[in-house]
């Protein structure tokens, strides 16, 4: 019954929350570790795994809607990616000497600053539709930028998660892109930083190269599933539905993983 439950919630991240510019990393990794009961290092690079078939299908869609600026994704792409050498080894580090719980705290504070920009962001939205669709980044801008995408780099390789949300914040927040230009950008940068994420776990311990080759026929194949999956969400919602319409359950689904952290920390 856990696997079939699994399975539900990661397909349906991967079709409602792809069109927000967001992996799902974090749903994934909460599920793969509080249902599944997979070890948390296990968790964080099999959501990796999934995240990144899931940005692979919806940079597709929103590349062919012209909802990506790829001048832009290039300029955070290579900061991101160190970023996300030095989180995994410091997750490796962090569970071999210190246990789950530093990460899982560390989890919890990223939780908490998602939603709060989230609320934030829909507030500001209500008053303020237009957005700056031609942005140059340049000086303290990029500065600022490149800053971001190494704390996304950072969360991707630390506690298993793309870096969707971080990037995506940034595109609006910091660039003052529209919702879709948002989305697409951000998955220009994932893209390329996760399967480093995935690669340097892999080194750092090479164990989890074992237990992923346990896993059944079926179970390897589901990024795949994921994959096509997000790709439909992203063309469906592109076409149909606004943004923040999917934001409201996106904070919900949310805040649901940042209570059963926590529930876990404290027990």
């Amino acid at each position: 019954m856990e696997e079939f439950i699994a399975l539900a919630i990661i397909l349906v991240t991967a079709f409602v929350f792809a069109p927000l510019g967001l992996g799902g990393g974090f749903l994934f990794v909460p599920t793969l570790y509080f249902i599944l009961g997979m070890e948390l290092q296990l968790s964080i690079v099999c959501s990796l795994i999934l995240v990144w078939f899931v940005s692979i299908g919806s940079r597709r869609a929103h590349d062919e809607g012209g909802y990506t600026v790829a001048g832009v994704g290039r300029k955070g792409r290579i900061v991101a990616i160190g970023g996300a050498i030095i989180g995994a080894l410091a997750a490796d580090r962090i569970i071999a000497e210190a246990g789950e719980s530093i990460i899982k705290i560390l989890a919890i504070v990223l939780l908490i600053l998602v939603i709060y920009r989230g609320i934030k962001k829909l507030i500001e939205d209500q008053q303020n539709d237009i957005y700056d669709e031609e942005i140059s980044v340049g000086g303290a801008l990029l500065y600022k930028y490149k800053l971001g995408c190494l704390a996304g780099g950072l969360s991707a390789g630390l506690i298993g998660i793309g870096g969707g949300v971080i990037f995506t914040m940034l595109n609006r927040i910091v660039l003052g892109l529209g919702p879709h230009k948002a989305a697409g950008t951000s998955y220009l940068i994932v893209m390329r930083v996760v399967p480093v994420a995935i690669v340097s776990h892999l080194l750092f311990n090479p164990s989890l190269v074992d237990e992923i080759t346990k896993f059944h026929a079926l179970a390897l194949a589901l990024p795949l599933i994921v994959l096509v999956t997000a790709w439909a969400g992203a063309k469906a919602a592109i076409r149909i539905l606004p943004q923040r319409a999917l934001t409201y359950p996106y904070l919900i689904a949310v805040s649901i993983s940042l209570v059963r952290y926590l529930m876990d920390v404290i027990n």
